[in-house]
């Protein structure tokens, strides 16, 4: 069974439908679509390349990640169209670079013992849907099986895994950020000067860390 938030579009549902999946809409508080069975949840987290490249730009895509890693053992981040259609508004390399990010928290969730996300580039809709009717089988089927993870670090932990993936900011300096703004989505969207408020951080820093976020070159 596949659970589909209730503001995804209907043309999925649709598709979904008619390759005879059983789907169920609900209001889901992270991620687009749950695939579960008995005590397995895989979460699946739908963006359209233009919505990944506004995530990056906007900070969401930090936050998203966050979430879903806190809330389930194994996600999927699934970037539907093909390259061709970007808007230029951030460069081909913050673009691969926002994946690779995704990726790298995997390798990290080995060590913090939190879910892993997976990225995948999908180039249609089409192709999306068979993704989920495809994990839809291999977890009815108990072929894919996502054990409980343990949890050893507090919320505020993984916030602060989360911003040392920025260039030049250790863990001392994430904890300082966090201090100061009090979540990452506050950091993300904090200005220069700001920034520069943050006890360590000087003018380069600030800079890096406005236009790293943002999928930017820093100036």
């Amino acid at each position: 069974m596949i659970l589909a938030d209730d503001r995804e579009p209907e043309r999925i549902i649709q598709t979904l439908g008619s390759m005879g999946v059983e789907v169920e809409r609900k209001r889901l508080e992270v991620g687009d679509y749950c695939v579960v069975n008995a005590s397995v949840e895989v979460a699946v987290e739908r963006k359209s390349v233009n919505d990944f490249e506004s995530s990056i730009i906007d900070g969401r895509l930090f936050d998203q990640v966050h979430r879903l890693r806190r809330r389930y053992p194994l996600s999927f981040l699934c970037v539907i169209g093909p390259f061709n259609s970007w808007k230029e508004r951030i460069s081909k390399d913050a673009y691969i670079g926002g994946i690779l990010s995704v990726a790298l928290t995997a390798f990290e969730a080995f060590e913090s013992l939190k879910g892993i996300v997976v990225p995948l580039r999908l180039e249609s809709e089409e192709e999306f849907c068979l993704l989920l009717k495809n994990l839809d089988r291999k977890v009815s089927s108990g072929k894919l099986k996502v054990y409980p993870r343990i949890i050893r670090k507090a919320e505020v932990d993984d916030s602060i895994a989360m911003l040392t993936a920025i260039p030049g900011i250790g863990v001392e300096k994430a904890k300082k950020l966090l201090e100061k703004f009090g979540s990452i989505h506050a950091v993300v969207n904090a200005s220069i000067a700001d920034l520069k408020k943050v006890e360590g951080i000087g003018d380069k820093q600030a800079r890096r860390i406005y236009y790293f976020v943002r999928g930017l070159r820093v100036k």
